[in-house]
């Protein structure tokens, strides 16, 4: 694996962190810092040690998504398609007809599936217009 790729992505998910800001927990008697983003959590006896030690968490994180090295629990579940990709959905440019959905008797939608009925439909309703 490049580590150029690897630092790279190690910046854009500090950058998306934002300020690591540890709190004191009195449970654990402990400075600790998570993320909402990354599922890891950074814990040091003071705020500076848990702001030097976080970076290095995260890469640890970073590389193992990266090799593929991760347990399913560990990545987040997200819904829909993940923005937009290239080259999806319909060419530029190009025109759909526009339609209406309605609902038919299945006998009649079988004889509207077929190939040709449309254009054939078109024309008998244009007749149809000029008796």
């Amino acid at each position: 694996m490049a580590t150029k790729d690897l630092k790279k992505e190690v910046e854009l998910a500090l950058a998306e962190v934002g300020k690591i800001t540890p709190w004191f927990d009195k449970k654990f008697n402990a400075w600790i810092f998570s993320s909402e983003l990354y599922p890891i959590e950074c814990e040091g006896n003071s705020a500076e040690e848990v702001i030097k030690k976080y970076p290095k968490y995260l890469e640890v994180f970073i590389e193992h998504r990266m090799l593929g090295k991760l347990d399913d629990l560990n990545e987040k579940k997200t819904k829909g398609k993940g923005g937009a990709r290239p080259n999806a959905g319909r060419p530029i440019g190009s025109k759909k007809e526009p339609s209406v959905q309605i609902r038919v008797p299945t006998d009649i939608a079988v004889w509207l599936k077929q190939p040709g009925i449309i254009p054939n439909l078109r024309n008998l309703m244009q007749t149809y217009k000029r008796i």
